[in-house]
């Protein structure tokens, strides 16, 4: 393996030094994990307009149209858009113009109801898949917004997964929650969180191993337990019937299937170290958005000997409908742009994409990005912003 990684080692060291440099350099470890590493250019793959192509949502919205804590959102094969609202309980379909359509569900326990609504995609078919961590449930609609079934997820004796994402095949990508009770705690204990992903079929019962990552650090005050900075959780989303992860403070994204790793690929980029100005702009984060009470939790988090002394590389990970893999470069202040590295259907570096604070994508489609926009006051909007490609 040492040999292996040297070889590694000098091929990305001859791209980086050749001129014109080589755009990537791909090998296969012995393990059979195809690994594509790109050098770390400037080149740009598109840029979002600076203004909005569709809003909804607003300030002075009332109606379907006023949401609080959205929890996903969908593009179907009519170009409508499904938006779960987490407070309501319902999902909301809107034209291709950002017309309402449908208001489907509502709080509750009933078919067709959500405790805790989540979109989760189309499967084979065009059927819309929703899920509901609260009742342990997905909810499957057709593509003109009827109700069609609900399915309880198998739990094999303990917690159910909660529901992610959907495959073509109606399975469930869903990740296992970690239980911990407060009573076996002690002020100060630090939980070691990890994050596994699984495929449940809801008619066998079976959940199915599909990836694990490492996840965030987390700190039991006594009253609260509260994450320790800049150990962000691993994010994932699916293309095809991979699982993309990405986690830890390399600029790598990890291609699970089967539950078996089958390929990295990332960019040639050293990980970055903890400075004072990123510890700034997470006190700054506990001050605007923490209540007072629980500031003095949060900030023993930030001061404690724990905290980690390298950044994030990669902290959200989106798949394009073009098969695209976008990831998001982690930035310690949240409300500052965020750079997208986006990689082709070859797992190559295509380039860079600069998005306008406030906005959080959502979705990727081949020419736009959906996602959740917040103003000043912390109103929340759906957005879509076209992408321009090229520099």
């Amino acid at each position: 393996m040492k040999s292996l990684k040297w070889l590694v080692w000098v091929l990305v060291s001859t791209v980086v030094c050749a001129e014109p440099p080589a755009p990537t350099v791909t090998v296969a470890d012995s393990a059979g994990v195809r690994i594509t590493v790109s050098s770390d250019t400037s080149l740009v793959f598109g840029s979002l307009d600076s203004a909005p192509s569709l809003s909804i949502g607003g300030a002075d919205a009332s109606g379907p149209e006023q949401f609080f804590r959205i929890q996903g959102l969908h593009v179907d094969v009519a170009s409508r858009i499904w938006v779960a609202d987490g407070q309501s309980g319902q999902i909301r379909i809107f034209d291709r113009d950002g017309q309402l359509w449908k208001v489907l569900g509502g709080r509750g326990e009933g078919p067709g109801e959500f405790l805790q609504v989540r979109l989760l995609g189309s499967m084979r078919g065009d059927s819309v898949v929703a899920g509901d961590s609260g009742s342990d449930r997905v909810t499957i609609f057709s593509p003109e917004g009827k109700f069609v079934r609900t399915q309880r997820l198998p739990s094999a004796g303990g917690p159910a997964a909660r529901p992610f994402a959907v495959f073509e095949d109606g399975t469930i990508l869903g990740q296992v929650p970690r239980i911990v009770l407060a009573a076996s705690l002690e002020p100060g204990q630090v939980l070691r969180d990890s994050v596994e992903v699984v495929r449940v079929d809801s008619k066998s019962g079976t959940a199915e191993p599909m990836g694990a990552a490492p996840g965030p650090l987390w700190l039991w005050t006594g009253r609260n337990q509260v994450p320790i900075p800049f150990t962000v959780s691993a994010s994932f989303d699916l293309a095809g019937d991979g699982v993309q992860l990405v986690f830890g403070p390399d600029f790598r994204v990890r291609e699970f299937r089967g539950g078996e790793l089958s390929q990295t690929f990332g960019v040639l980029r050293r990980s970055r170290e903890v400075a004072a100005t990123d510890v700034d702009a997470h006190r700054a984060f506990i001050s605007e958005f923490v209540p007072e009470p629980l500031r003095p939790d949060y900030t023993s988090a930030l001061e404690g000997e724990l905290r980690p002394s390298l950044l994030p590389g990669y902290d959200r990970v989106l798949v394009s409908a073009d098969g695209y893999v976008w990831a998001q470069v982690y930035d310690s202040d949240v409300g500052a742009p965020h750079d997208w590295h986006v990689y082709d259907t070859e797992r190559e570096f295509a380039g860079r994409v600069r998005v306008g604070a406030g906005f959080y994508p959502m979705v990727i489609t081949t020419d736009a990005v959906l996602g959740v926009w917040r103003d000043s006051m912390g109103v929340e909007l759906v957005r879509a912003y076209r992408v321009r490609r090229g520099g």
